[in-house]
């Protein structure tokens, strides 16, 4: 049974109320952005699609051979590693070749907050990833959305569950954004002005989730604890001082572009 066909089963099985499906572009790929309450977020996004989609999520997620939760994560997720603490050759490795996965017409969802907390009621500025991706993909011609996806799990509080299929799930699907402006002023503007547009464009999106919500909207990020180490696809972790030699770059580079060509050939790439 492929990723989809379970997916589609587990929907069948929720308490799952998705909203808003007349927004999502049938014939364009998207860049889609989530607020981020808990860990089954990752699981749960997906099934408001019928379609393949590419979730980037943590790469201790993706590569910690933490069996139990592993087996969960390989079950529902075309799963992609975002490493976000081997500095920034190890982050834009990764967010190259999902620029590359975007290019191939696949859907990426992603949550720009990067981490979820106890008892949040706030919608948080989102890290400008997804929209770095996204404007990779229109250098080489490719155009995207940028999708604003809010999802409240009204059930089931525990954060760092992974059990899945016994939460009431809330969706809604959000109108697109149309991302050519900001790249045609991101590309005009002067090198210290284009950080300030990737956050632009992400604000847009966080916002449009904090109103379809009902949450406040932060702008402030989470803080997220450095790990200090890079995690590779043994589950093996190497200091991050460390990992920035040749060796390790090139591995890390050869087991992305490995499993950036079978999520392709695995998703349909380019249909």
């Amino acid at each position: 049974m492929s990723k989809l066909e379970t997916l589609k089963k587990l929907r069948n099985e929720l308490d799952i109320q998705i909203n808003g499906k007349d927004n999502y572009p049938k014939d364009v790929p998207c860049v889609i952005i989530t607020n981020h309450n808990r860990l089954l977020d990752i699981f749960y996004t997906p099934l408001a699609f019928d379609n393949d989609i590419v979730s980037l999520i943590s790469a201790r997620l993706v590569y910690k051979q933490d069996l139990s939760r592993l087996e969960v994560v390989n079950k529902y997720l075309n799963a992609f590693p975002i490493e976000a603490h081997g500095g920034n050759k190890y982050s834009n490795m990764c967010l190259d070749y999902a620029s590359k996965i975007l290019d191939n017409k696949i859907n990426l969802s992603i949550c720009p907050e990067g981490a979820y907390l106890e008892g949040k009621d706030y919608v948080y500025k989102g890290r400008t990833g997804a929209i770095r991706i996204l404007f990779k993909s229109l250098d080489n011609n490719n155009f995207s959305y940028l999708l604003p996806v809010s999802i409240d799990i009204e059930t089931n509080k525990e954060l760092d569950c992974y059990n899945v299929g016994k939460d009431k799930v809330k969706i809604e699907i959000l109108n697109p954004i149309d991302p050519i402006n900001y790249y045609k002023d991101f590309n005009d503007s002067y090198e210290k002005e284009k950080n300030v547009i990737l956050h632009k464009m992400i604000k847009e999106g966080m916002q449009n989730i904090s109103k379809s919500l009902n949450r406040e909207y932060l702008d402030e990020y989470i803080e997220l604890y450095p790990k200090g180490n890079v995690i590779f696809n043994e589950g093996i972790t190497i200091p991050k001082e460390e990992a920035q030699d040749k060796i390790y770059i090139e591995k890390y580079n050869n087991d992305l572009n490995k499993l950036s060509l079978k999520l392709i050939n695995d998703c349909g790439g380019n249909k």
